[in-house]
């Protein structure tokens, strides 16, 4: 009997076997899929001081600058020892002396004139006194004849007399009174030759002090200390009334005109006088400067290099009044004082005239002030502002805030925020309420990179 057959029993068994064991058993729970959770950027919010900044570029200046202008003609007979461009003089140093020969002349010839002058006037105060002597005598013999003029009349009358002694008498009385009218017209006349000669005189005086002043200006002195920007004279050179011999710029101070954006000068000058415009209704503008010195605004120049030097102090001093054309920025003025003096243990080169600086004006500290990134900051359809948080589940949070003043990169925020909430930087995509975050702080990252 053939079984072979029968051998595919078994194999068919058994697989129905197995069959029936793997669906009779319960049906396992299936597994709940995990929550997706969302990495974000974060930082936490710290209360910290603000101080609000703005910066603005330009040129160094020098405070006073000088130029030494030929005011007499002549040739160059001296120079100061070392004398060229780049130079420091002190005050008071002569600079340039130009030949002085002919104002020496000049002088020499002028005060004899006075002393003729003067002298013109001594003969005639003389002339004067013994003139009036004299007229005195004259006077006397005067009476003396008016007195025998009349003896001889009466004694012609009484018959005594004759005619021809009247006569004589009488001449010699005429004769006498044409004397004292004569001494008196030439005392009358001396007042006139008097002021004639001192206005005279005067002329004289006054061409002293001309030829004197010629002499002071032959000789050019430093009306204060600073470097020569310029030199245009030489010994022996011969110069003319109007020439342009050197230019001297102070190092006492120099000065700096910032070009500055209103726009980011508007929240210093705004967070500085905030306090004064609420309490008084504003401030008059042409008192613009005394209230920034008021409120504590401060300035600070720098180089405007790769390196990092040391900033110098300024003082704000003035605004320019008028907006560049060009590039619509305001000019203010500030002053640093001594530009080129070193101090110990600080990195600082001198601050040259023409050096291209940043000026950065900076309010008075805001202590416990909240401020977040600009890009953290987002605004509703309706333009209230709200930022992302993650609340202690470390879950989306959506809250509404009221933002300040811009500063730099950073916006203030007034309400909304206390500080200890930890901020979430960028926009999350999807931004839903009470999604799962996965936290990476912004100085981990800062750390890997």
């Amino acid at each position: 009997m053939n079984y072979r057959p029968l051998l595919i029993v078994p194999p068919l068994l058994i697989g129905v076997l197995g069959f029936v064991w793997m669906t009779s058993g319960a049906d396992p729970d299936p597994e709940s899929p995990a929550e997706a959770e969302l990495a974000v950027r974060v930082q936490q919010v710290v209360p910290r001081e603000i101080i609000v900044t703005a910066e603005g570029f330009g040129r160094v200046e020098a405070e006073h600058s000088w130029e030494a202008i030929a005011e007499v003609q002549g040739r160059v007979v001296h120079l100061s020892a070392g004398l060229n461009t780049g130079s420091i003089v002190e005050a008071g140093t002569v600079l340039v002396e130009i030949d002085q020969t002919d104002n020496k002349l000049s002088r020499q010839k002028t005060l004899a004139n006075i002393a003729s002058v003067e002298a013109e006037l001594a003969e005639l105060s003389r002339q004067e006194e013994n003139s009036e002597r004299l007229l005195l005598v004259e006077q006397r013999i005067l009476k003396v004849a008016e007195a025998e003029l009349a003896r001889v009349r009466s004694l012609l009358e009484r018959g005594a007399g004759t005619q021809a002694s009247v006569d004589t008498a009488e001449k010699t009385y005429l004769a006498q009174q044409t004397s004292v009218t004569d001494l008196t017209n030439t005392l009358s006349l001396f007042p006139a030759q008097g002021d004639a000669l001192r206005a005279s005189l005067a002329v004289r005086q006054a061409e002293l002090a001309e030829a004197e002043r010629a002499l002071e200006k032959s000789t050019i002195t430093a009306p204060f200390r600073g470097r020569v920007a310029s030199m245009n004279a030489e010994t022996g050179q011969f110069v003319s009334t109007g020439d342009s011999l050197l230019s001297l710029d102070s190092t006492a101070a120099a000065e700096v005109v910032a070009e500055v954006q209103p726009g980011s000068f508007g929240p210093v000058v705004f967070r500085s006088l905030q306090s004064s415009i609420q309490q008084d209704g504003g401030f008059d503008t042409s008192q613009f400067i005394d209230a920034l010195h008021r409120a504590g605004v401060g300035a600070q120049v720098e180089l405007a290099t790769t390196d990092r030097f040391a900033p110098w102090q300024a003082e704000i001093v003035r605004m320019r009044g008028t907006m560049d054309i060009e590039t619509g920025t305001m000019g203010i003025v500030v002053k640093v004082t001594e530009p080129l003096k070193a101090s110990a243990g600080v990195l600082r080169p001198p601050l040259h005239t023409d050096s291209f600086v940043r000026v950065v004006f900076s309010s008075q500290p805001r202590p416990e002030s909240i401020a977040v990134p600009r890009h953290a900051l987002h605004q509703g359809d309706d333009g209230a502002s709200f930022v992302y948080l993650a609340d202690s589940d470390n879950r989306l949070e959506i809250r509404a805030v009221q933002t300040g003043e811009i500063i730099g990169s950073e916006v203030l925020v007034r309400q909304g925020l206390t500080g200890g909430e930890t901020l979430v930087l960028g926009q999350p995509s999807p931004p839903v309420p009470g999604m799962k975050l996965t936290l990476v702080p912004v100085a981990a990252l800062t750390e890997g990179n």
